[in-house]
């Protein structure tokens, strides 16, 4: 294998690296392999772990809506959703009193209340606060995604059946208070298919590892797809190999068998 794609939250890191994820990552790096992460986060929120891992390569964001190459600041891939369907989809939303997020291109806008949930849920999270009207202004150029926060899984549920009737959408959980909403063709599947074809590789020369449903297609379409234990069953019942716990460097564990166990 030539390719290594690691998902970020619950997967390499939870408010911070283990000192054997970051030792697994440059030891990939040394023996010259590709080693770069899939996201549902905004390639912003993410340029910190991108730099501490030393990822020298494109990266997918926003769960396959953006891939970008932060080291030649050069876009490889986008896929936004229109403004009258971001629109819509605010719509649904307040009508359902969920709280959102909307992703741009350059910027992350929030309301003071969904930023609050964001920081609680998973940190520091840096977005520019407007009021309810600014966001539906926020969408003109282009949305890249559209992150649903709720702690109610049923009116997460009850959102996600609505809007799976866009046709222009592909809603999917991320995290369990997470629903994230993006064009219908992002998904970590198929930037994973684009980015192997950048860099010339064949997707069986790869190893995809993530936690959640939305690296489902992502781990389908690798060479070898690995879920971690303590991940969605969804995930697990898709995956070639079932790691170890995040708690127990469920990655480190996965890489050492692939790559460097005798």
């Amino acid at each position: 294998m030539k390719l290594v794609v690691a998902d970020l939250d619950g997967t390499l890191v939870h408010k911070g690296f283990s000192k054997e994820t970051l030792n697994t990552v440059k030891k990939l790096q040394d023996q010259g392999l590709i080693f770069t992460i899939a996201t549902g986060r905004h390639f912003l929120t993410a340029k910190d772990y991108v730099k501490e891992l030393n990822v020298k390569y494109p990266a997918i964001y926003s769960n396959g809506a953006y891939i970008y190459d932060m080291e030649n600041n050069k876009v490889i891939y986008q896929a936004l959703i229109d403004e009258s369907t971001s629109l819509q989809v605010m719509e649904i939303c307040n009508r359902s009193k969920v709280d959102f997020i909307i992703y741009t291109v350059n910027h992350i806008y929030t309301t003071q209340k969904a930023r609050d949930k964001m920081v609680s849920i998973i940190g520091i999270y840096d977005m520019e606060i407007v009021s309810e009207d600014e966001l539906k202004l926020s969408v003109k150029n282009g949305v890249i995604k559209i992150l649903v926060i709720d702690d109610d899984m049923k009116r997460i549920k009850e959102v996600r059946e609505t809007l799976s009737q866009i046709k222009e959408i592909y809603p999917i959980q991320s995290q369990k208070n997470f629903l994230d909403i993006g064009h219908h063709l992002a998904n970590k599947g198929n930037a994973l298919s684009i980015l192997a074809k950048h860099f010339n590789i064949s997707l069986q020369d790869s190893m995809a590892i993530g936690d959640q449903e939305n690296d489902i297609k992502m781990i389908q379409v690798a060479g070898v797809g690995v879920a971690m234990g303590d991940g969605s069953s969804l995930l697990k019942d898709e995956a070639d190999f079932i790691t170890k716990s995040f708690q127990e460097n469920g990655f480190s564990y996965a890489v050492e068998k692939y790559f460097f166990s005798k």
